[in-house]
């Protein structure tokens, strides 16, 4: 009995370590990417947590994390995630994602297959012939949407370069408008009838950059006839490269007044400049100075940040 005991216990845990192992249900996947769009492909292992994911292109390398790339990975809740911010013919070809965690590793390959694709969507109710750009602001884009057929709805997926696919829903006789987006946002947009959950047609994106939000001042020292500014620079807007440059404007006002001097001076500051603080030097005591701030993407300008100072 002892010894039947003793059998029993080296046995169960050899069974708990085999299925906390990471394991993919396949180990070769096809999928089609459509050229010109952001694409992403997720990787996703069973097995115990944490699992950490790394993604090798082609050339058996590692894909770093670095958004700046026009291929990079990220960790995200539905597991690893591989990320291409344009495709084009050239990224087509095997790539293998690695998951593991305290077990060991499994690995799963992918074979990408890139598609040109045409504008138009089809089903049997209808179909999207032409889709224009109203307006554009620092968290909207309202579009105008042409169908023909008879379809009750239509479904614009949209996703932007460091976050996930989302959609919305438009049903016919509303407006197409897409809201809660990310200022300076490098989003992509794709219009089909089909619902997302059902199996997609090749849909041709449309890319949109969004205008700037207003930037966030820092007012380091005022002394001396001169004033030095800090504009904050967030890590995600470097990644995301959209923003060229900031507008720093400044003049003699009257602070109850809405009289302004003409004398207006203009500066254009790129965004590639390696510091983000700058100083206006020359200023005169005993009087308001109005400093205005706006930043800007290839879509045009935000709206400023506005400051009234006083030089004592």
């Amino acid at each position: 009995m002892i010894f039947k005991g003793f059998i029993l216990m080296l046995i169960i845990p050899l069974a708990v370590g085999e299925t906390g192992h990471p394991k993919f249900d396949l180990e070769l996947e096809s999928v089609i990417l459509v050229e010109g769009s952001l694409e992403k492909v997720v990787c996703l292992a069973e097995g115990e947590p944490p699992l950490t994911y790394t993604w090798y292109n082609k050339f058996d390398r590692v894909i770093t994390s670095d958004a700046k790339n026009s291929v990079f990975s990220r960790e995200t809740p539905e597991g690893g995630s591989l990320i291409f911010d344009g495709v084009d013919l050239s990224h087509g070809g095997l790539y293998t994602c690695s998951a593991k965690n305290k077990h060991g590793t499994a690995t799963k390959t992918y074979d990408i297959v890139v598609n040109s694709t045409s504008n138009i969507t089809v089903d049997d109710t209808g179909s999207i012939d032409s889709v224009d750009i109203l307006n554009i602001t620092e968290n909207s884009v309202t579009f105008l949407v042409k169908t023909s057929g008879d379809p009750r709805s239509f479904f614009i997926r949209y996703e932007e370069k460091l976050d996930v696919e989302r959609y919305e829903q438009i049903r016919k006789g509303d407006k197409a408008v897409v809201n809660g987006l990310v200022p300076s946002g490098k989003y992509q947009f794709k219009f089909q009838i089909d619902p997302p959950w059902r199996i997609r047609r090749d849909v041709k994106p449309l890319h949109i950059t969004l205008l700037p939000a207003v930037p966030e001042v820092i007012f380091r020292s005022v002394r001396d006839n001169q004033v030095e500014i800090e504009i904050y620079r967030s890590t995600d807007d470097i990644n995301r490269k959209t923003i060229d440059e900031h507008e720093l404007t400044y003049n003699i006002v009257q602070m109850h007044s809405s009289r302004i001097d003409d004398c207006v001076i203009n500066i254009k500051i790129p965004f590639a400049c390696s510091t983000s603080r700058y100083t206006i030097a020359g200023l005169s005591t005993g009087f308001y100075y109005e400093i205005r701030v706006r930043a800007h993407t290839k879509t045009g300008y935000g709206n400023p940040y506005r400051h009234k100072i006083r030089l004592n």
